[in-house]
């Protein structure tokens, strides 16, 4: 998701062989076309009509604009459990810029609204969670709304409306939507924290202009999000300082990067720390997020073979994570990217325009977070924590935050670990009458119960062996 790059771990894997291509060897456009296929098969549907952004959108609309509403999604080839139904909406957002944008976002409604919540007041609507999502891909198809599982599944969306809460989750711009009426293209800033918050705060805006009786104007809401979509919530909660939102009650940051330009130079620098595989290898998509913010930088921080497996590949097939996985599966790190490439002014300035942490924000905060982790370091989550804790505690913010450690868990495990954290917190949080968040910083570790025995694996979805080892890029849907 940011998220879901740790199969690069397998990037020294040269000459992969793929069961399903007859024990031959497969070349990238055969592991391309191989991946892309299994990923259309995940998908909910091959009709991307949905997609197609209205004739009258403007760019002079206002961020949060309802643009068109998919009262009823047809869920006969999703996932979604009985019970609860689905909504999709397509919505004006911002960028770094504050370009206005086209984006789509799903709605996850609950079979009933959580009472205990708010007992005896169901005319105020339904308590809500803003889900940012963690890495699905770069490209038009990885949108979360046509996954048949939402991505998620059962470790967050699925979950928190089946205890009653609505649930809005943008696919976040360029992905899904990547079209102007006009039929110019855009692209996905991926791992642009404040551009994905600007995502989470105008899908609030809109869908409670889409739903007025059920999503109320100042009804309670929670913003989380995972590994991507943790730096999109934790920049979320920094952009209702000066952008605020009625209802806000706080936000949970799962495993949050605050910088990746920052992750990718300190893993260029110490390759051989555990979480280090990770992060080189999404150089290309990153590069690619460079340039959708300056074309002009147009890729020259990629190598000449990683542009053309990029633009002649990943791009034509509209390939996600899993594709991106394989199709650059025989490829050192060192030969996804041109020497000193962070160094570029280019890249430098996007660095600071995606910089999260360090910042006031509006809480409370709960950072949750994996002694494990092998694609957010730990260190760097500990890190920007401490310094906004102690920028927090200098200039009177009045602000809480709270950071708690699993050990033994990684990237992904750490969702279902603190479940019984975070679930609790959600709750009080939207309750009639939530506490009062004490101002200051906690931090605190939980050991767990025989985590000796946990698998020690890193994939986003956690049905083990749902895939043979060859075919490990399967997990990263």
């Amino acid at each position: 998701m940011f998220a879901t790059l740790l199969p690069f771990l397998f990037l020294s894997l040269a000459g992969l062989k793929i069961s399903s291509a007859a024990d031959s060897e497969c070349d990238a456009q055969c592991r391309g076309k191989l991946s892309s296929s299994w990923e259309i098969e995940q998908h909910a549907s091959t009709d991307s009509s949905f997609y197609t952004v209205p004739s009258d959108f403007s760019s002079d609309l206002p961020a949060g604009s309802l643009l068109h509403v998919e009262e009823a999604t047809d869920l006969s080839n999703y996932a979604v459990p009985s019970g609860l139904t689905m909504s999709r909406i397509i919505y004006t957002t911002s960028d770094l810029n504050g370009t206005i944008l086209p984006a789509s976002a799903y709605i996850i409604w609950p079979y009933t609204p959580a009472e205990a919540l708010n007992p005896g007041n169901r005319g105020n609507g339904y308590p809500m969670v803003a889900w940012g999502h963690g890495t699905s891909g770069a490209q038009p198809l990885c949108s979360p709304s046509n996954y048949r599982n939402l991505q998620y599944h059962f470790m967050a969306p699925f979950l928190l409306a089946l205890q009653g809460m609505a649930v809005i989750a943008p696919d976040y711009a360029g992905l899904g939507v990547d079209k102007l009426p006009s039929g110019e293209h855009f692209g996905h800033l991926w791992g642009a924290a404040p551009a994905q918050a600007n995502d989470l705060a105008n899908a609030i805006i809109a869908a409670r202009a889409a739903f007025p009786n059920y999503l109320k104007p100042d009804g309670p809401f929670v913003a989380m999000g995972h590994s991507q979509g943790g730096g999109a919530a934790w920049a979320f909660a920094e952009r209702l300082v000066d952008k605020p939102i009625k209802g806000y009650k706080g936000t949970v940051a799962f495993a949050p990067p605050a910088n990746l330009i920052v992750n990718a130079e300190q893993a260029i620098m110490n390759p051989s720390e555990p979480w280090a595989s990770t992060i080189l290898g999404s150089q290309p998509r990153l590069i690619d997020a460079v340039t959708v913010a300056f074309p002009s930088y147009n890729y020259s921080g990629m190598s000449m073979e990683a542009y053309d497996r990029w633009s002649n590949i990943i791009q034509p097939l509209s390939g996600c994570l899993p594709t991106e996985t394989l199709v650059f599966s025989d490829m050192a790190w060192e030969d996804l990217a041109q020497p000193d490439w962070t160094k570029d002014e280019t890249v430098q300035t996007y660095s600071k325009m995606i910089d999260t942490g360090r910042k006031k924000f509006k809480g409370p905060l709960l950072v949750l977070a994996a002694e494990k982790d092998t694609v957010v370091p730990l260190d760097s989550i500990v890190s920007v924590v401490d310094d906004t804790c102690q920028l927090s505690k200098r200039e009177h913010w009045g602000e809480s935050i709270e950071m708690v450690t699993y050990a033994g868990m990684n990237h992904f495990s750490v969702i279902q670990a603190s479940q019984i954290k975070w679930l609790a917190w959600v709750k009080e949080r939207l309750s009639s009458s939530p506490s009062h968040a004490k101002p200051g910083c906690v931090k605190s570790a939980v050991e767990g119960f025989r985590t000796q025995y946990t698998p020690d694996v890193g994939f986003p979805n956690f049905l083990e062996g749902w895939a043979s080892p060859d075919e490990f890029w399967k997990y990263l849907l």
